[in-house]
C-alpha cells in the first residue's frame, strides 16, 4: 500500500472515530443540540387543556409567527420546529415535559412557554442545563429576577405592575382605599407584594385582599367581603374567566366601584362572558396596542392569526407569544448560518437595541441576567367603552 493510501486510511479512521465518540457530524460541527442542517427545534409547555386552557392563546400566537417564518423559507435556510406539549398548567407535569425536551428531544431552547407556577417549577433545572428560556408568559418574581444569563423574561414583573395599579388608583382615580382580588399563586402574590410596597408612597390603604384558587371559578364570597369594605377602587389580579365572574357578581350586587384589572386578565373573553354592560368603564393594563390598531405590524398579526387559527379572536395573550417569537427569530437571523450555539444565541439577544421590527414598539435587551433581559419594558392602559378595549392615557403621561 502506498504512503498516500495509508495517510488517507488514517484520516478516514480518525474522522470515523471522531463522529463515533463525540456524536458530532462534520456537517453540523459548531452547532448545539436542536440544530440540524435544515431545522432548529424549540420546546414550549402550554396549558392546552384544563381550566387555564384559555392561556393556550399564547402558544397559538407564537406558533402563528413561526409558521409564517417557515412559509417564507425559515431562518437562514432552517425551518423552526416549534414543539408545544400540554402541561394543563400543572407544575408536576411541566417538570416531566421539560426534562424530556432537554434530555430526550435535545431542544435548542425553551421558547414562549406559559405560566407562573409551571415556570417556577422548572426554571432552576433549565438554567442548570444552560438552556435559554425566552419569553415565558409570567411576570412572577422568580422568573423576572432570576440571576442567570439564560433567562429572558417576556414582560415587566407583576411586582412593578402591582405598583402601577396603586399609582393609577391614587393619581388617576383619586382613591384613598382599595381592595384586591388575586389568584393564589406566584403571579397574584407578586402583585400583592408590589401593591403593598407603595401604599404609603401614594397615601392609599389596602382594606381587604381576597385570594382565589385557580381551579375555583366561584368568587362570590370574595366579592361580598370586598364590597362590604366599601373601597374607592377595586383591584383585580385575575385570569380572564375569574375576571368575568368578578364583573358578573359585581353587577349582580349593584356595586359601581371603579375597577382595575392586570394585563393577563385583558381578553375579549371577559366581555363575552360577563356582558359589555358589566365590564364597561373598567381599566386594564396592557403591553400592546389594541388589535384594531391601524399599525401595519398589528394588521399583519391579525391577518396571520386569522389565517393559521381562524377560530381565534385576536387579543393580547396571542400577542405575548407572537411578539416573543419575533424576538427569537430576529436573534437567530442575526446569528447567520453557522456556529448556532446556545451561548451565542444569548449573546445575540443581549445585543438587540432599538429594534422596532415586531409588535413590541421597541426592543432593548442588555447584557446581564433576567432583570436586564426584558423583551418588553413598558406598560400602557386601556378602558372598556361600549364593549371594546380602547386606549387610555393616564394623567401623568400626558
Amino acid at each position: 500500500m502506498s504512503d498516500f493510501l495509508r495517510r488517507i486510511g488514517k484520516s478516514v479512521l480518525f474522522v470515523s472515530l471522531l463522529v463515533l465518540f463525540t456524536g458530532i457530524s462534520i456537517a453540523y460541527a459548531g452547532n448545539n443540540p436542536g440544530v440540524t442542517d435544515d431545522s432548529i427545534l424549540l420546546g414550549s409547555y402550554q396549558p392546552m387543556t384544563g381550566k387555564e386552557s384559555t392561556y393556550f392563546r399564547m402558544g397559538k400566537g407564537a406558533d402563528t409567527w413561526y409558521r409564517y417564518v417557515n412559509s417564507q423559507g425559515g431562518i437562514n435556510g432552517r425551518k423552526i420546529i416549534f414543539k408545544m406539549v400540554d402541561d394543563s398548567y400543572n407544575p408536576s407535569r411541566t417538570k416531566v415535559i421539560v426534562k424530556e425536551f432537554i434530555e430526550r428531544d435535545k431542544v435548542f431552547a425553551i421558547a414562549n412557554p406559559l405560566g407562573s407556577a409551571p415556570t417556577a417549577a422548572v426554571i432552576d433545572y433549565i438554567v442548570k442545563k444552560k438552556v435559554p428560556l425566552v419569553g415565558a408568559g409570567t411576570g412572577a418574581a422568580k422568573n423576572v429576577n432570576y440571576p442567570s444569563k439564560y433567562v429572558f423574561p417576556l414582560y415587566p414583573s407583576y411586582f412593578l405592575e402591582g405598583q402601577q395599579l396603586v399609582r393609577f388608583a391614587a393619581e388617576q382615580l383619586g382613591a384613598k382605599t382599595v381592595t384586591l382580588l388575586y389568584q393564589n399563586d406566584p403571579s397574584g402574590k407578586s402583585h400583592l407584594k408590589g401593591i403593598k410596597s407603595v401604599l404609603k408612597k401614594y397615601g392609599v390603604k389596602l382594606l381587604v385582599a381576597e385570594p382565589y384558587e385557580k381551579d375555583e371559578l366561584d368568587v362570590s364570597s370574595q366579592v361580598i367581603k370586598m364590597k362590604g369594605a366599601n373601597p374607592d377602587v377595586q383591584l383585580c389580579s385575575c385570569a380572564p374567566e375569574h375576571a368575568a365572574r368578578f364583573f358578573t357578581e359585581r353587577q349582580k350586587f349593584g356595586w359601581k366601584v371603579p375597577v382595575e384589572v392586570v394585563f393577563f386578565g385583558q381578553s375579549p373573553k371577559v366581555i363575552e362572558l360577563a356582558g359589555k354592560d358589566a365590564v364597561d368603564g373598567a381599566y386594564f393594563t396592557t403591553i400592546f396596542r389594541s388589535p384594531d390598531s391601524p399599525d401595519p405590524k398589528m394588521k399583519q398579526f391579525v391577518r396571520l392569526l386569522n389565517k393559521y387559527y381562524p377560530n381565534e379572536e385576536p387579543d393580547a395573550i396571542h400577542m405575548w407569544g407572537y411578539a416573543g417569537a419575533q424576538v427569537v427569530t430576529e436573534a437567530l437571523r442575526r446569528m447567520g448560518r453557522n456556529n448556532i450555539t446556545r451561548d451565542r444565541f444569548v449573546e445575540t439577544l443581549e445585543s438587540i437595541r432599538g429594534w422596532r421590527g415586531s409588535l413590541i414598539p421597541e426592543v432593548n435587551i442588555y447584557k446581564g441576567n433576567a432583570p436586564e433581559h426584558y423583551l418588553i419594558r413598558d406598560l400602557s392602559w386601556l378602558v372598556v367603552k361600549n364593549g371594546r378595549f380602547t386606549t387610555f392615557t393616564p394623567k401623568w403621561t400626558k
